[in-house]
């Protein structure tokens, strides 16, 4: 200070540079010369701006004060969001040792983390204050679905990579529902109907579109003019082979070509009131099993279970279960049923081949079909008890090879040895289980015996011959 004058360098950003240095000092004898001088310094920073704080704007945010400003600023920030879905880093593989995928140009690159590199960061080691789980990243959104109750969805998949390690899920929904009308373009459509260009009404239309079999017409809209276009998709567990694209021709007729959807899993029917399936899904692959029940107190009558055939048909057909009303309950006794059949709603009904559990292989003819099969003897059982006609034949025919199986998995006449952890034979007294009794013919002499007994002796080399699923002395063989 000197004379009460007090300086120093100013820091300000903007305004004429001679009226600046006269912020350099303050004079404390004149306290209004000080205001002069700033007010002056002050007034000039609107003729020399400086940018003190930035902040970022779209892009389509300088688009005003011309003709039509709305709709093109509409315009440009749609065809921003589409260039962004088109080189956004979800269509890149995912990075290794939690390095970050990005685009640069049209070309999918990885930043690498400290101590690891490589083009996918494949090479090296992450520190340890770094290493861990990997965290779980977001796929491309899926098209957008057709519309449904004025709605169209689109999804994406937290599987690009996937969370593992106890790395963290990923951020945000998963799926996003949009209406099907364009009401933002729409609003600005009645608004400022000038910036649209002018197009004729049309004044004739093609009727609606023809069905396809198990398909619909996606997004279908109301009115088909002269030259518009519609495309056919198929419910989901079918396949559109053809060409899927329809166009309404100058003579109001559909120009359809060749297409239909091909059935490419199981899909449940139109289940009766009351009748639900589960687990539920929109097709279910082969080999796939469905179970039926009733709700509202009702009662099931007919199959429980139906298996997705390779055919792609429900085994058993589901037209042969339907719901019903409970009967008042009474006290009933309990059928005993035979091993071959089980117990559904108070009766016994056969069993399906495919619910025997362990039981003795033997060859047998299809008397239908002349053929000779390898069967079980349950599995004879089932098919007479619904009716099929097969007998036990000395023709041979490849029965299931006898291999060591795994503990967990021995038949009856095996138990399961600790040291080696495969099934060995039994001695006839250890049977716990002992399966139907059959007619046996050992040494030439036929003689009644259990599954497991006879087991027993083949599986300890004995040559024998079943020569009947019943008891000896039996007429049926």
């Amino acid at each position: 200070t000197q004379n009460n004058v007090l300086r120093g360098d100013p820091f300000v950003r903007g305004g004429r540079a001679g009226l600046v240095s006269g912020l350099s000092f303050l004079d404390l004898n004149d306290p209004a010369g000080n205001k002069q001088r700033y007010s002056s310094w002050a007034g000039s920073v609107t003729d020399v701006p400086q940018v003190i704080k930035q902040k970022l704007t779209p892009l389509y945010e300088l688009v005003k004060e011309v003709p039509c400003a709305s709709v093109k600023r509409l315009y440009l920030k749609r065809a921003l969001e589409e260039y962004l879905d088109e080189f956004d880093p979800c269509h890149c593989q995912p990075c290794q040792n939690g390095g970050m995928a990005i685009i640069e140009g049209t070309q999918c690159q990885c930043h690498c983390k400290p101590y690891t590199f490589g083009v996918a960061c494949e090479q090296g080691v992450l520190v340890e204050e770094q290493a861990g789980g990997v965290d779980g990243g977001w796929t491309c959104w899926s098209s957008w679905g057709p519309c449904v109750q004025g709605k169209k969805t689109r999804t994406r998949e937290c599987n690009n990579p996937p969370p593992s390690g106890g790395g963290k899920s990923c951020i945000g929904e998963s799926s996003e529902n949009r209406p099907c009308e364009d009401e933002e373009l729409e609003h600005f459509r009645l608004l400022e109907p000038h910036c649209f260009p002018l197009t004729l009404v049309p004044t004739e239309f093609c009727p609606t579109p023809p069905a396809l079999k198990d398909g619909f017409v996606q997004d279908e809209g109301a009115m088909f003019p002269v030259g518009k276009n519609i495309v056919y998709t198929c419910k989901e567990g079918y396949y559109l082979t053809g060409n899927p694209v329809a166009t309404c021709g100058d003579d109001l007729q559909w120009l359809v070509g060749e297409m239909h959807c091909q059935k490419i899993a199981c899909v449940l029917p139109a289940l009766m009131d009351g009748l639900q399936g589960h687990p539920h899904k929109p097709f279910y692959t082969v080999g796939e099993t469905v179970t039926l029940s009733c709700s509202g107190g009702m009662s099931l009558e007919g199959p429980v279970a139906f298996l997705c055939g390779s055919s792609l048909k429900w085994s058993p057909d589901m037209k042969n279960a339907r719901c019903v009303q409970k009967a008042p309950l009474v006290t009933e006794a309990v059928p005993a049923c035979q091993p071959w059949e089980k117990l559904q709603n108070s009766r016994c009904v056969c069993k399906m081949p495919y619910e025997c559990g362990s039981s003795l292989a033997v060859c047998a003819r299809d008397e239908r079909s002349k053929r000779i099969l390898p069967l079980t003897v349950c599995k004879m059982h089932v098919l007479r008890c619904q009716g099929r006609n097969y007998t036990l034949t000395r023709e041979s025919c490849t029965l299931p090879a006898s291999d060591k199986k795994a503990c967990g998995v021995c038949p009856l006449w095996g138990k399961c040895d600790a040291q080696s952890g495969q099934c060995v034979c039994r001695e006839a007294s250890e049977c716990e289980e002992e399966g139907l009794q059959v007619c046996v013919a050992v040494d030439g002499r036929e003689q009644t015996m259990t599954e497991c007994g006879a087991g027993t002796l083949r599986c300890q080399g004995q040559s024998i011959s079943i020569t009947s699923i019943r008891p000896c002395g039996t007429q049926t063989q």
